[in-house]
């Protein structure tokens, strides 16, 4: 069934003269030659060279983007990467491969029992279990090229499909053995109204940060609507993200460099935190993030390294090569420190003012 589907959407891409999700992606790669500098065999490259400079503890759990960002690579993958897209290595880089192997051996075993479980099945029982293990099977198997386990709408309906696998008994229960159960428990009512409370807490603390991209009527200005979100629970690093962009008090400037930096770097973000580091005397620190920078070649950074063109612009920091190495692990105990009187980066263009 999933084949006739896959092969009628590749039909209906055919006539419908669309590029449908991997159908671009392939088509893209083959077009340059199958030398694509972001195809998953170059990603998984440079993640194994991670891995092998940090083979026991890895970088860190979430910190996957950040080293791989901030580390020399020949013919690096120009995209921002913020996992290695498969599921295996991701373990890998941020856990260590002592930490990983348990990690993955506990799934295999729970994937085992799963198996088992729905070939014991009978009746409905097999029905539900079989359909859920097959769910978990595709995830598993999607993981392997893509990152569907760091989204919850793939996440939760995998975890509840590979609960219920391992919770199918092995034959059917009597009617006597069931246990008569005439109202929902109370601890389940319980926690239904906890995860019902907890969803609408999430959906008005993320108000906080809606209001600095795409801001109401009442809203105040856009560095009190970032300084505002800064102090969310939930969603602080897209506020963030925003603080580190755009033209806002130093002290919400280094604290947006500070965090978000570790949630997604990319050009405008590494460009901001070059120039904090170059402002406050860090200079040698903001050649290196340039220079990595410069690996990626992004047209967004052509305008930052444009006077790298010109005779007067050897003197800029972005122009000239790093005096010392930097490793990745050095930018996570660099001071915050505030520039006294500078220039902030431009406002950005996704926070309206």
């Amino acid at each position: 069934l999933y084949g006739l589907a896959y092969l009628g959407m590749g039909w209906w891409g055919d006539y419908s003269q669309q590029a449908l999700g991997a159908g671009a992606r392939v088509s893209a790669e083959v077009a340059a030659g199958g030398g694509s500098p972001n195809a998953r065999p170059n990603v998984w490259r440079t993640t194994w060279l991670l891995i092998l400079q940090h083979p026991w503890t890895g970088v860190g759990f979430g910190e996957f983007n950040f080293a791989w960002s901030l580390t020399a690579f020949d013919h690096r993958p120009t995209a921002f990467f913020d996992h290695t897209h498969n599921l295996a290595l991701q373990l890998m880089v941020e856990l260590g491969l002592p930490l990983s192997a348990l990690v993955l051996l506990l799934m295999a075993a729970a994937l085992v029992q799963a198996g088992l479980a729905a070939l014991r099945a009978q009746g409905e029982a097999a029905t539900v279990s079989r359909a859920c293990l097959l769910l978990v099977l595709l995830c598993g198997l999607h993981s392997q090229v893509e990152y569907p386990l760091w989204y919850a709408y793939f996440l939760l309906p995998t975890a509840l499909a590979w609960g219920l696998a391992l919770g199918t008994p092995g034959r059917p229960a009597s009617d006597a053995a069931a246990p008569a159960r005439s109202s929902v428990s109370l601890a389940g009512m319980l926690a239904g109204v906890v995860m019902v409370a907890g969803g609408v807490l999430a959906l008005v603390d993320y108000q906080r940060v809606v209001e600095i991209y795409a801001p109401s009527d009442n809203s105040g200005p856009l560095a009190a609507r970032i300084a505002h979100g800064q102090r969310s629970p939930l969603f602080a690093h897209q506020a963030d993200y925003a603080a580190a962009t755009n033209e806002v008090p130093p002290a919400s400037a280094a604290l947006g460099l500070m965090r978000a930096t570790h949630s997604l770097l990319d050009t405008r973000l590494m460009i901001a935190w070059a120039r904090q580091l170059a402002l406050t005397g860090q200079v040698d620190a903001a050649r290196w993030l340039a220079q990595r920078l410069r690996e990626f070649h992004n047209p967004d950074s052509d305008e930052f390294f444009a006077p790298c063109d010109k005779p007067e612009g050897a003197a800029k920091f972005q122009c000239q090569p790093p005096k010392a190495q930097h490793p990745w692990r050095e930018f996570t105990t660099l001071p915050l420190l505030l520039p006294t009187a500078a220039a902030q980066p431009a406002p950005a263009s996704s926070a309206r003012q």
